[in-house]
Formats: structure tokens, sequence, C-alpha cells
């Protein structure tokens, strides 16, 4: 009977022991997924590190050799197909390698040294060419190799050929030179096709046997990401279009340093604003937007400039227009104010309806509107110069009755103040209206305002 009873209670202590509570399932299984997980991401990290140096290992190989190829060259025949300076060797090719697609660019330009002077007073200034093998795979990949070549023996002046020095600079302020841009100089004349980059002051200086004498021949296209797209063009009536270009194909004069100077900004960010005078959005509102880069000026008087950017647009259902990666500069805005409105103010805005536009400031411009059948007032504070009536800014506009209602608005660049200034009760009736502004007497006049009702109210000040 005892040991019945020893053997039933150690036979429901086993079988009440021996699987796993469902706490414990699910840990076993957490840990095992975790252990899983981080094994495979080992794994995977791992041998992408192991694909990534066997292609950068295939592409130092392919670069020494494409180096090497032009160390077995005489000093005379180093130069690219349709580079600065000529000769057999490919610009750009593509190449496979173990299973792996390359791309190599060679690029070979001369380099006038500072050391035996530059030119023009240095009638030989290609002291010695500079050849850079760059090899790139998978859109992010990249080896480059850079070597020195001087020729042998003494520096010989070539008559045949000159000097190209481009420049690219930001106009923007506290601009300076751009590196790294991309620049592309054609000139089917002379058998140069080629793509370089400016160093890190934005000069570019192009010498060698395909740099010959050439009017107007040189065409340059400039490109960076997040700047502006620059080329030039041949000049006015030869270009078909009908203004005179900012940026003419440049020109090499044997004898001289031939300069091509050329503007490129960063991209910038503009953003128009539609809103009733208390802030609230006006939606699907047109207008009009001129400016941007300067691409040139009209054939015929007046030579108004002409900009890269004249188009009609229209703001969205929120009231919004986004413009992004366009050109900085001075624009000018025009907007179509829709039935039952009356433009209040433009800001910033000059009185020409004006704004500038830098690459580096974010930039919102916002149109102000009234409704014609809401009560209200705006008051449009002008002087008399003589001839014309000039809009006032900053006069200072204050608006009181005898309910207490007191409020101050500063007129804007067109002499503009709009009531009410917010949500506030704002009720019919007559107002004492105060204006004073710097070199004005203060002017005091009584407003009557009607409900549902915009008062347009013009007030001219005096000296």
């Amino acid at each position: 009977m005892q040991k019945s009873r020893l053997w039933c209670s150690l036979r429901s202590h086993y079988f009440n022991n021996k699987g796993f509570t469902l706490i414990e399932a699910l840990i076993f299984l957490f840990i095992f997924v975790l252990i899983t997980t981080t094994f495979y991401q080992v794994f995977t990290v791992g041998t992408k590190y192991i694909i990534d140096s066997k292609n950068r290992l295939g592409a130092i190989s392919l670069a020494n050799e494409r180096m090497e190829m032009v160390r077995n060259l005489s000093y005379n025949n180093i130069g690219t197909e349709g580079g600065a300076i000529g000769g057999s060797i490919p610009q750009e090719q593509t190449v496979t390698e173990n299973g792996r697609v390359y791309q190599v660019k060679t690029e070979i330009i001369g380099v006038d040294d500072s050391l035996d002077g530059v030119a023009p007073a240095d009638v030989a200034p290609l002291d010695y060419k500079k050849v850079t093998i760059i090899v790139t795979w998978g859109g992010t990949g990249k080896v480059q190799l850079t070597s020195r070549f001087v020729p042998p023996g003494l520096e010989v002046a070539d008559p045949n050929s000159g000097v190209l020095s481009i420049n690219v600079f930001s106009d923007q302020p506290g601009g300076e030179g751009i590196p790294y841009s991309s620049v592309h100089i054609y000139n089917p004349e002379v058998g140069l096709d080629t793509t370089l980059e400016t160093g890190d002051s934005g000069n570019l200086t192009l010498m060698g046997s395909n740099i010959k004498q050439s009017i107007q021949k040189y065409q340059i296209t400039v490109k960076k990401t997040g700047y502006e797209d620059v080329a030039t063009m041949l000049p006015y009536p030869d270009n078909g279009l009908t203004y005179m270009p900012t940026y003419i194909h440049a020109s090499v004069i044997l004898g001289s340093v031939n300069v091509a100077n050329i503007v490129q900004n960063e991209l910038a960010y503009l953003k128009i604003k539609t809103e009733d005078g208390l802030g609230q959005s006006v939606p699907n509102v047109d207008f009009a937007l001129v400016g941007g880069k300067i691409l040139g000026t009209g054939a015929s008087f007046p030579n108004a400039p002409v900009y890269n950017i004249d188009e009609s647009y229209a703001t969205g259902s929120n009231g919004e227009k986004d413009l992004n990666d366009i050109s900085p500069g001075q624009f000018t805005i025009a907007p179509s104010v829709p039935t039952g409105y009356e433009l209040i103010s433009i800001n910033p805005a000059d009185l020409e309806n004006k704004f500038s536009l830098y690459s580096s400031t974010p930039l919102t411009v916002t149109v102000r509107l009234a409704l014609k059948n809401i009560t209200s007032l705006l008051v449009k504070v002008q002087e008399n110069d003589g001839e014309t009536l000039v809009p006032v800014s900053g006069a200072q506009v204050k608006l009181t009755n005898a309910s207490g209602y007191e409020k101050t608005v500063t007129s804007a660049s067109n002499g503009a103040a709009y009531f009410p200034v917010s949500s506030d009760l704002f009720i019919a009736g007559d107002y004492e209206l105060k204006i004073t502004a710097n070199g004005f007497s203060e002017n005091n006049s009584t407003v009557t305002i009607n409900e549902n009702e915009l008062k347009v109210n013009p007030v001219t000040l005096s000296p």
C-alpha cells in the first residue's frame, strides 16, 4: 500500500512536469527567433562586406591595370578621345570583371604649374599631364587613382593650342566658387567632347591639343545635384531666340588665357499662400510668377531681363503652392484676385509686387485677400508726391470706437491696413481713425463701417 502511494506520487509529479507550460514555450520561441534573426543579420552583413570587398578589389585591380597601360604610352600619346588633350584612350568604358559590371572613366588634363609662371606669361603652360582613372559600380561603389606624367626634356610650346579657364561660382550673398560641378565641354570644330569636374575653388582649366583657336564654338553645360543647370548658347540672332543670352559659347584665342565665368546657384524653395484677412486659407487662386535666373535680355528696347521662370500657377485646396528646386533671384508675382475679394497685401513684396528669393533661405510669400461681404475696413495710406499718389508703408493705423474697440495695425508695403485683426467681434458703426507716420502730420478722421460690407478707405497724409 505504501509502495502504491509512492508510485502514484512519482507518476503524478512526472506527468505534471515533463512538458512545457505556455509561458515557457513562448519564451523558448522568442529566444529561438532572436538567435535565428541575429545569426541571419550577421550572416547577411558579413556576406555583404565580403561582396563589397571583392568588388572593390576588382575595381582597384582594374584601375591599376588602366593606369599601367597609360604609363606604357609615350608622353605625347597620353590623351583621350575627344578630350582636351587628344589621344586614343577612351574617356568612358563599360567593363565586366568576375561577373561585375564596372564603368571606367579616364580623365586627362593639362596642369600649368605656378613654379615656372602661369599663362600667358608662361608660353608653354602645359607643364605636365594629370591622369585620373575613376572606376564605379553598382551606383555607389567608387575607386579613383591619380598620377602625374611629366614630359621628357624641356617644355615645348604648342603654337596651335590655347588655354580655356572656366570659373563656376555663386552670386548669392557670401557666394564663392562651386566645387565638383560637372562641366561638359563640346566643340565639334576641334574634336572636343569631354566632361570634367571643377576643383575646390570652382575652376576648371583646359589646355592641350584639342583646345584650339575657335570663336564662340565651345559649348559649356554645367550641372550639379541640387544646383541649377546652366548652358551656354549661340549669340543672338544665331540662337533662333528673341533675346540675347547671358552665356555665349566660349572662345579660344591663341596666346591668351580665355576665361568663361558661369554663375551656378543652389536651388531654392518657395511657398505661395493665399489667405483672407483673418488668416484663413483661400483655395484655388491663380497667380503669375516671373523671375529666377536671368537667361538674357530682350533683343529690342527696352532690353528687359528674360527669366527662366515665366509661368502661371494656382494655389491648391489648402491655399498653398509649393515650388521646390527653383532658381533663386528676383521675382514678380501677379495674383488673379477672385470675384468677391479685394487684395489687401502681398508679404514680403515691394510696391511692384517684387521679392527676392535666396538659396539658403526658404521663403513663404503670403497673398492676403479681403472678402467684400463681411463687416470690415481696408485703409489705404498714401501720400501725394506732387505727381501721383504713393503708398506709405510702416504707418501706425489706430481704429477705436465708443464701445471700447481699440486696435492698431502697421501699414504694409502697399500702404494697406486691414480690420478686423482677429476673430474678435467687429461690428458696424462709426469709428475714429488715427494715422501717424514718420515725416507726416497726424491724420484723424471718422469712418463709418456698414454691416456685411468691406469699407475701402483711402487716406492721404500731409507732410
